[in-house]
């Protein structure tokens, strides 16, 4: 009964070790800057001159320039985060990976009797909760700061944005150092599951070589 009270817990834990998704910046292709509104006012009903109407449409091509540069700018104020965004989502891609590779080999040593890489890996999995909590912190922080930056980019609150941008660059590059560790606890857990079945298999056939032996 313990030992497949073990099992089952083994299994709970390996499969619910990530229950978070990552945070993906919006499209930003588009500018979401307010668009630029006509120049002429109409409400008293007179009749504009020419040189009124050069004016205005002026007015309004500097606005439209105002907006695409705008626009560039923030577009290459991602560039960083972007790049970090190819980096976080390698990581993940690794953790999901692995996490598969290790439920096969829980459901091999499940089968196969091998408890202590069972018990080694249930050890190792415990310290690793803490890494899971601070990455789900991580990703909650992430996804409320690029709100507000998406907020603050559209209201074309350029100072805000400016500080917006760091607190997602932070985010995302804590983000990263924390997956690395994950990456290391999964790593160490899946080396628990496959070294300690090649130790155990010895073990599990000294019974009939002692047999064979007192024959």
């Amino acid at each position: 009964m313990r030992k497949s009270s073990k099992l089952l817990a083994c299994s709970l834990i390996a499969s619910s070790i990530f229950s978070f998704s990552l945070p993906v910046l919006a499209d930003t292709t588009q500018s979401s800057l307010p668009t630029t509104s006509q120049s002429q006012n109409t409400s008293t009903g007179t009749t504009m001159t020419s040189a009124d109407q050069a004016a205005a449409r002026k007015q309004k091509l500097q606005n439209e320039i105002l907006h695409l540069q705008n626009a560039e700018q923030f577009q290459q104020n991602l560039a960083p985060i972007r790049q970090l965004q190819v980096q976080d989502k390698q990581l993940l891609d690794q953790i999901k990976t692995l996490r598969q590779t290790m439920h096969a080999q829980i459901k091999t040593d499940r089968q196969s009797k091998n408890y202590n890489a069972l018990l080694a890996a249930l050890n190792d999995m415990i310290p690793m909760q803490d890494d899971i909590a601070t990455a789900q912190g991580a990703a909650q922080t992430a996804k409320g700061d690029w709100t507000q930056l998406k907020t603050d980019n559209k209201a074309s609150n350029s100072s805000a944005v400016t500080s917006d941008l760091s607190k997602v660059q932070a985010d995302i590059q804590n983000r990263i150092s924390v997956y690395q560790k994950i990456l290391a606890d999964l790593q160490k857990i899946n080396g628990d599951l496959n070294t300690s079945s090649s130790t155990t298999t010895p073990a599990s056939n000294s019974p009939s070589t002692s047999t064979s032996s007192s024959t």
